[in-house]
């Protein structure tokens, strides 16, 4: 794990889910926003920094794949991961499909499966701003 602390919001409208994630990432170096409203998450999304996303899928408004897409749309760096208690084929492909990086099935078993994922992404992101830092160093050492 990087040195950077990653913000990550989760987005669901069961109050117990974003309790549960707020205990759960309580001991780890993540900020975690909660928000039970799709609309209001993706507005933050806009106009807020956030490294990660994890959304539910069925909420009212609006589903988590569409905030998925517009997610993506917004800003393709920003990494999504996706819960649902509906598995389906058409679901965990279309998810993958709109460039979500995992997938969990609620109830989740093991939240601890799921503060490896975002390690792995956050491990990922590290990898990611240690390159666009070297691209800056070089492009300054540039006559």
């Amino acid at each position: 794990m990087g040195e950077n602390a990653y913000t990550i919001m989760v987005v669901d409208d069961s109050k117990a889910i974003l309790s549960l994630f707020k205990r759960v990432f309580k001991d780890t170096p993540y900020i975690v926003k909660t928000v039970d409203n799709p609309i209001t998450a993706y507005e933050i999304v806009e106009h807020e920094h956030i490294d990660i996303v994890i959304t539910d899928i069925v909420m009212p408004e609006m589903d988590g794949l569409t905030l998925l897409r517009k997610i993506k749309n917004f800003n393709g760096m920003i990494q999504v991961i996706i819960m649902t208690g509906y598995i389906t084929i058409t679901n965990t492909l279309n998810a993958f499909r709109y460039g979500a990086v995992d997938i969990f099935f609620k109830p989740i078993e093991d939240m601890n499966d799921v503060i490896k994922s975002v390690n792995q992404i956050a491990q990922r992101l590290d990898r990611i701003n240690e390159i666009l830092g070297k691209i800056a160093r070089t492009k300054r050492e540039l006559p």
